[in-house]
């Protein structure tokens, strides 16, 4: 994922969430050095992920994939490829949030075999306030088994 791909992943972005991130939230993940990559169809962006790696953990910060593309198993290819990557990179533990009403995708992380380590209250903005976001976690290697002591220190 490249600066250049803002504009296409915007479209989807503004399009499949609920509070969307903006323009400038993507460069500064870019400026901080976090990892994007994306999936095509016929050359066009249909989805996209984004990581930060911090010691021996990554924090998946985005996932999304265009409406007309879901249900395809395009989500799960990217979420297995940042699996790999980050197990490749001797990465111990992932770790991501999701909207409490996210029903398809708290479905979707435990069918990757995340598992609810945690909350934080009012993570979200909504329209009419905040939402709690549930936090999933997936051990990928080492011994130890997760807990919310491991992710949250």
């Amino acid at each position: 994922m490249f600066t250049a791909d803002i504009p296409q992943i915007l479209r989807i972005e503004k399009a499949v969430q609920v509070s969307p991130w903006t323009e400038e939230t993507f460069r500064v993940c870019f400026h901080a050095g976090y990892l994007g990559w994306l999936i095509e169809v016929d050359k066009i962006i249909v989805g996209y992920v984004i990581v930060a790696y911090a010691a021996d953990e990554c924090h998946i910060l985005n996932v999304c994939v265009d409406h007309a593309f879901q249900r395809q198993g395009l989500g799960e290819k990217l979420l297995e490829y940042v699996l790999n990557q980050a197990t490749q990179r001797g990465t111990m533990v992932a770790w991501l949030e999701v909207r409490r009403s996210n029903s398809r995708a708290i479905s979707f992380y435990q069918k990757m075999h995340f598992q609810q380590i945690g909350e934080r209250k009012g993570y979200y903005p909504t329209v009419s306030g905040q939402e709690d976001a549930l936090i999933f976690a997936k051990q990928l290697s080492g011994s130890n088994p997760l807990s919310a002591q491991t992710i949250l220190g």
